[in-house]
């Protein structure tokens, strides 16, 4: 039930409303329980006022973007998420022969960003190449590949604070780690600053396109999933520790690890959140006991109570 106070705060949002949405319909992997609204802000602004009127109304509420990395709970969850996929501008703010600064909105997707900046021979980006999501999920991941990530490109990024504030912070290594970063606890990533460099736009683009078509080739893509479940260990790959111990085609319900690549547990139709959940917890405990690593998640996993705040 939505609870009472919820339409007013929100009735004066120039942004689309779902009311009692399905995360199902918004998450990869297919699956999660009702939200009471799911709120796509206009702007930065509006994020700036939502964001103050629900810390004064004490509601729970959660950035979810494209939802390519995260594994909700079956249960509802009361209260809101936001979509930031109408901060989608990109802008140069400098370009000289040895560098390109771009600011970036947090809803641009990736793969708009890859193709923008390839077509304008802006060289920096390849490795994210056929990721799915929004640049500020990439961000709060630290998402990328072997041939790079988030950490090797951002120099800037702009923040909502819990007061509805907006904060700016200049990034270095240190903000970054694996798959991780430090600079956004409690507070929301809106907008960002990233750097190039030139490069051939052809020579880019055939890259690209190459990149995509070998990630095409080695994952179950077709099929729903969340992209790498865990973080490859240090000088290991979880894919390679998960097919060795046996858990190819490993199955609860209607959740199966893929045949095509260990690191992904692909919804075949039907799948519950608890079932991928079963899956994850059954593969740490056997890749635990037979290989002696103890594998971490990449994807985010929703708390099983939502009485904790999430942003």
């Amino acid at each position: 039930m939505i609870p009472e106070f919820l339409p007013p705060l929100l009735s004066s949002l120039r942004g689309k409303i779902l009311w009692n949405e399905p995360l199902s319909a918004h998450t990869s992997l297919k699956v999660g329980g009702r939200v009471h609204a799911y709120i796509f802000p206009k702007d930065v602004k509006e994020v700036c006022d939502l964001i103050h009127a629900l810390e004064k109304n004490h509601a729970h509420y959660k950035v979810l973007g494209d939802g390519s990395n995260f594994l909700p709970t079956d249960e509802d969850f009361s209260g809101v998420i936001l979509n930031l996929a109408a901060l989608d501008e990109i802008s140069i703010l400098e370009e000289t022969p040895e560098r390109i600064l771009v600011q970036v909105g947090a809803g641009v997707s990736k793969q708009k960003l890859l193709f923008w900046a390839a077509s304008k021979g802006f060289s920096g980006i390849e490795f994210l190449s056929g990721i799915p999501g929004q640049v500020g999920g990439g961000l709060f991941m630290n998402a990328g590949t072997h041939l790079g990530s988030f950490s090797d490109v951002a120099k800037k990024v702009f923040l909502v604070t819990q007061k509805g504030e907006v904060e700016e912070k200049a990034l270095g290594s240190d903000d970054f780690s694996y798959r991780a970063q430090s600079f956004s606890k409690n507070k929301i990533i809106v907008d960002c600053v990233l750097r190039f460099t030139h490069g051939n736009p052809k020579e880019i683009e055939e890259k690209v396109k190459k990149m995509i078509a070998e990630r095409k080739a080695a994952q179950p893509l077709n099929t729903p999933n969340c992209g790498s479940v865990f973080k490859n260990p240090n000088g290991n790959s979880a894919g390679k520790l998960i097919e060795s111990a046996g858990l190819k085609e490993y199955r609860v319900g209607n959740a199966m690890v893929s045949p095509k690549h260990a690191n992904f547990i692909v919804n075949l139709g039907g799948a519950t959140a608890k079932d991928i959940l079963s899956i994850i917890q059954h593969v740490k405990k056997t890749v635990k006991e037979l290989k002696g690593v103890e594998l971490q998640e990449e994807v985010v996993i929703a708390p099983s109570s939502h009485s904790a705040r999430c942003s």
